[in-house]
């Protein structure tokens, strides 16, 4: 039973990483995408890094909605702390861009919407920056990609360039603008 439920949750992520890569394909101008980066000491998800000459970095953490699991307050009360949890962890990410994806594996299930509290737990302590979140509900045919709260650019530094470039010349990305000869 455990093996079955431990594969559904692997096909789940899955999903989720492949809608995220269409969303970030379709969001950047020449993308290389990574699944299940070691990006920088830390694990990512998902990893994209625009080479359309700003190299931005984007970074995203999974969060998997398991809508079976409440507390007292009920199953949204429950999400919303581990989400907390998911972006206080996020905070020491080198990158520009950063976003928590929850993912939704029950059909018809209402949208979660996060806090006042949990939105203002995304921006950046000096103001510049402000981490997304997504919305992937796998449960249907089509995995579907909506944005809760639109990611803003965290400053940059020398060394986030650096990791990036030495990133992209180690790595094979999962996906990447290809121009045909």
């Amino acid at each position: 039973m455990i093996e079955i439920q431990e594969l559904q949750i692997e096909h789940y992520c899955g999903r989720a990483k492949n809608a995220l890569q269409n969303h970030l394909i379709h969001k950047l101008l020449y993308p290389k995408v990574y699944f299940d980066a070691d990006w920088d000491g830390g694990k990512l998800d998902v990893l994209a890094i625009d080479r359309a000459g700003s190299g931005d970095v984007h970074g995203v953490r999974l969060v998997l909605w398991e809508p079976g699991h409440t507390d007292d307050h009920g199953y949204s009360a429950y999400l919303e702390k581990v989400v907390a949890a998911a972006v206080t962890e996020f905070v020491g990410f080198r990158g520009h861009f950063r976003y928590i994806a929850v993912i939704c594996t029950v059909p018809d299930k209402q949208q979660w919407i996060p806090s006042k509290g949990l939105k203002n737990q995304c921006l950046a302590p000096d103001g510049v920056g402000r981490l997304g979140m997504l919305y992937v509900d796998v449960s249907e045919e089509d995995a579907d990609v909506k944005v809760l709260l639109k990611a803003e650019r965290f400053r940059s530094s020398k060394e986030i360039v650096e990791l990036s470039d030495r990133f992209v010349a180690e790595h094979t990305a999962n996906w990447e603008y290809r121009e045909e000869l």
